[in-house]
């Protein structure tokens, strides 16, 4: 898009230039939107809990990891929904609004979850890089070496 509004492009370049904006931003939703279509139809044939957008996000995850579909496909796409992330965050938080009350009424057991989620995951975490930094064979560094020979 800055070549589009550079002073110094010709018609042709600036055509060009918002025909390949438009392109790879129309290319990355369209692909997706078809990752969240085909997860949405897998969460209906197969009888599991888990949502459609997962699986899609999931669908694209492997699509990506495989490599079966370039990264700079989606980047312009996904640059532009994370820019305006907060907004797509409005409707659920309005849904959370609707159920102040009941938010009210549980708040004991919700900060007690949330409290102790974040805990037990803090402990698990140090507990896991503890374990890994003891079987990690360690590595003399350079910089070890010298302090050493100081006294």
């Amino acid at each position: 898009m800055k070549h589009f509004l550079a002073k110094h492009a010709t018609i042709k370049h600036r055509l060009y230039s918002l025909y390949y904006t438009l392109f790879s931003y129309g290319r990355g939703l369209i692909i997706l939107t078809l990752c969240l279509w085909v997860g949405n139809i897998i969460s209906k044939i197969i009888p599991i809990m888990i949502p459609g957008s997962i699986i899609g996000l999931l669908l694209l995850f492997f699509l990506l990891a495989f490599q079966l579909i370039p990264t700079c496909w989606i980047k312009n796409s996904c640059n532009l929904f994370m820019r305006y992330m907060t907004v797509l965050f409005i409707p659920a938080a309005m849904g959370i609004m609707d159920n102040y009350s009941l938010l009210l009424e549980n708040w004991i057991p919700i900060i007690f979850s949330s409290v102790g989620g974040s805990l037990i995951v803090l402990i698990f975490t140090a507990f896991l890089t503890e374990n890994f930094q003891k079987t990690m064979p360690k590595k003399r560094t350079i910089l070890s070496k010298n302090q050493e020979k100081q006294p």
